[in-house]
C-alpha cells in the first residue's frame, strides 16, 4: 500500500527468493528504470509463518545500489537480540529500513522505523502522510516505551514463547502435519466452507483459531492460522491439536 501511495513504479517477484527480486531489478533496469530501488519484505510472513532470506535479500540490494524494506511486524518481540527483530543482526547498514510495528508483541498501536538519519530528514520533510497525520498522543508513546522495557529486563519472556514454538513444531510433525518453524502456524484446509466450520467449532471449545479465506491467502489456500503467545502452555497447544485431528476427522468430505 505504500509503494502505491508513493506513486513510484511497482515489479512483483517470486515469494521468499533473492534470485527472482534480483532478475526484476536488472528486468526494470533494461526496460529504462532510473533511480534508486527498494526491495520490500516480511521478516516472518503473516499466513505462512516463513522467513525472508534476509541476507540473501541485503546481498541483492548491495549488488544494484537498493534499499532493502523490513517489516518486522511478526518478528518484534520475538526474535532477535532483546526482541529487536531478525534485521537487528543487520543494524547500521545504510541501506537498510526497518518497520517495527508495535500493534502486535508490543501490545500498543503504530509502528517505529528506524533508517539513516538522511533518509528520516526527507522522509520528516517531504513524506505528506507523515506531515499530515496526527502525532501519536504521550500515553501511547509511553506504552511502547514500557513495552521495550520490558523486552530489555525480561529477557526470559521471549525465551519461553522459543521454547513453545520448538514444542509446538515437534507436537505438529508426530501429528504428520507440516511445522512453519515460526510461532505462526498455518494449516492449510483448502475449501472455504469447512476451514471456517473447523474454526468454529475449535472456538466452541474454547481455541482462538481463525479461519483465513482468500483474498487474503490465494484461493485454494483456506486455512486455520495457529498463533503462539505467552498465554498459553505446552497443555494447552498439545490440547488444541488434539481437538483439531478430532474436528477434521468429523468434517472430512
Amino acid at each position: 500500500e505504500g509503494a502505491n501511495a508513493s506513486r513510484a513504479e511497482k515489479r512483483e517477484s517470486a515469494h521468499n527468493n533473492a534470485n527472482a527480486a534480483e532478475d526484476v531489478i536488472r528486468q526494470w533496469r533494461a526496460d529504462g528504470g532510473r533511480g534508486r530501488p527498494w526491495i520490500a519484505a516480511e521478516s516472518i510472513y503473516s499466513m505462512d509463518g516463513d522467513f525472508a532470506p534476509l541476507q540473501d535479500l541485503l546481498a541483492v540490494a548491495d549488488r544494484h545500489d537498493a534499499f532493502l524494506l523490513v517489516d518486522e511486524a511478526h518478528a518484534t518481540g520475538v526474535y532477535g537480540p532483546r526482541g529487536r527483530g531478525l534485521a537487528a543482526a543487520f543494524e547500521g547498514r545504510s541501506n537498510l529500513v526497518i518497520v517495527h510495528t508495535c500493534g502486535k508483541a508490543l501490545g500498543a498501536a503504530g509502528a517505529l522505523v528506524t533508517m539513516t538519519s538522511t533518509l528520516r530528514d526527507f522522509i520528516v520533510n517531504r513524506s505528506r502522510p507523515f506531515i499530515f497525520a496526527t502525532a501519536p498522543s504521550p500515553l501511547m508513546a509511553v506504552a511502547v516505551s514500557e513495552a521495550l522495557k520490558i523486552l530489555q529486563d525480561e529477557p526470559q519472556r521471549q525465551q519461553r514463547l522459543s521454547r513453545l514454538v520448538a514444542f509446538t513444531g515437534k507436537e505438529i510433525a508426530a501429528r504428520g502435519w507440516r511445522a512453519s518453524g515460526s510461532q505462526i502456524v498455518p494449516y492449510i484446509v483448502g475449501n472455504n466452507a469447512r476451514t471456517m466450520a473447523l474454526a468454529a467449532a475449535l472456538q466452541k471449545r474454547g481455541f482462538d483459531i481463525r479461519g483465513i479465506r482468500p483474498p487474503t491467502v490465494p484461493a485454494g489456500t483456506a486455512r486455520l492460522r495457529i498463533s503462539l503467545t505467552l498465554n498459553v502452555s505446552e497443555d494447552d497447544v498439545r490440547a488444541m491439536l488434539d481437538a483439531l485431528a478430532e474436528e477434521t476427522a468429523g468434517n472430512a468430505g
